[in-house]
């Protein structure tokens, strides 16, 4: 079940998890490839990250830094893995890497398409190694077609799929999401593929390649826009909802006494209830209002009338308790203060406390993932640069901590002293 807020953290051991006895080699940086392998870490694989030597992961020196090297959005992505801090431009590393693969079941990458290739570890060269080696490769825009070799981030791939086009005002401009989307939606969907690929696997006996990009994640995720314009050979055309949306009306953002709400008649057997619900059973039967054809054609009134009823009440609660009883979808918009603190949020288990070696007892984000019989919160903590080479070098690769010390004091490894701060069971 999930767990409250106040909760412990949750015992090291993962045989009760999901993906128990899965390795992850996680050569990802940023968002899509550590936040893809962190859903699988929370569901109990064995994520190594190899990260470079003495900067890491880039998302590690994004500007709300807790720490050097702790940043909030490396936090985030990177709960309960392991750490190997490795250059992967010299020859040593190759080796390394390639025993590495051999008793690995997945590698996960977000670079540009064509570095794994450079540095000696495209697919073909990892699956000659490891045959049931499993790989994903998280992309702006794929391995394939003609922006396959372009830079881009999450907002290009938005743009790309009209995402900005179709947010904001009905007359402003294009407005952009304020989070990851194209990301996080990558990620979830890479994720899938692989648990998929997993259990194909298992009957097959073989791995398989897996090409996402952020430009496939959002372009499906706008499916219905899509299928509007292209189902009516370009007739119809989505518009931007902006605070109302003008087809389910009403449904939009409504400003009250001490904040916004939102509203939502999502069909017709809510205009009643919600009519009522603000003293109006006059319009329940007004031709102008009667469905969501008449209301559309007079949706400024309808408009007008909801924004000064919820203006009318002392609170924006109040509004709220008053469409619960009506059956109508509404809430409050929360800030961000408000939303991590809530009692649906925390009945979740959705905000959790962890211990970090250095950050002490502190607040973070659940992995939202939740299973009847198979845990599947953060554990551990974001690992320090380096902090696992001598545990992962000795214990799966059978080196001395003798050999390890020398590779260190060569500079293909690193590891970042406040490692030394970390109890080791």
């Amino acid at each position: 079940m999930p767990k409250e807020e106040t909760d412990v953290a949750p015992k090291q051991d993962r045989t009760d998890r999901a993906l128990h006895g899965t390795r992850v080699l996680d050569f990802g940086r940023i968002v899509a490839g550590p936040h893809c392998a962190q859903m699988m870490c929370a569901m109990g694989a064995d994520v190594i990250k190899i990260e470079r030597p003495v900067h890491g992961d880039d998302a590690r020196s994004d500007p709300h830094v807790f720490e050097p090297g702790l940043s909030g959005a490396f936090m985030q992505q990177n709960w309960g893995k392991r750490s190997l801090s490795i250059d992967l431009r010299k020859a040593e590393a190759k080796e390394i890497i390639f025993k590495l693969v051999q008793q690995s079941d997945v590698v996960i990458e977000n670079f540009r398409p064509g570095v794994m290739a450079r540095l000696g570890f495209s697919y073909e060269a990892l699956s000659a190694i490891n045959p049931r080696l499993i790989m994903a490769s998280v992309s702006a825009f794929g391995q394939t077609g003609p922006y396959a070799d372009r830079l881009g981030y999450g907002p290009i791939a938005e743009a790309l799929a009209a995402i900005p086009e179709l947010t904001g005002e009905h007359d402003g401009p294009p407005m952009p999401t304020m989070f990851p989307i194209a990301d996080n939606m990558a990620a979830a969907l890479a994720c899938t593929s692989i648990c998929a690929s997993l259990y194909w696997r298992d009957r097959s006996g073989v791995g398989q390649y897996i090409d996402m990009s952020l430009l496939d994640a959002v372009f499906q995720g706008q499916d219905l826009a899509f299928e509007q314009y292209l189902g009516t050979g370009g007739k119809t055309q989505m518009r931007r909802r902006g605070l109302r949306d003008v087809t389910f009306v009403p449904w939009g953002f409504f400003e009250g006494r001490d904040g916004w709400v939102c509203i939502m008649c999502g069909n017709e057997s809510m205009w009643e209830p919600l009519a009522k619900a603000m003293g109006r059973a006059d319009m329940v039967d007004d031709p102008r209002y009667k469905d969501f054809a008449a209301r559309y054609e007079n949706r400024a009134e309808v408009y007008r009338i909801v924004e000064e009823w919820v203006k009318s009440n002392s609170s924006v609660d109040t509004v709220v308790e008053l469409m619960d009883k009506a059956g109508v979808p509404c809430d409050r918009v929360n800030t961000v203060a408000q939303a991590v603190s809530h009692p649906q949020v925390l009945a979740r288990g959705l905000v959790v406390e962890r211990d970090h070696p250095t950050l002490g007892r502190m607040k973070v984000v659940n992995s939202g993932l939740n299973f009847s019989k198979t845990p599947a919160d953060i554990y551990g903590h974001p690992p320090f640069l380096g902090e696992h080479n001598e545990e992962i070098l000795t214990g799966l690769l059978g080196m001395d901590a003798e050999e390890v010390a020398k590779l260190t004091s060569s500079k293909l490894l690193y590891r970042d002293p406040r490692s030394d701060s970390v109890k080791r069971n």
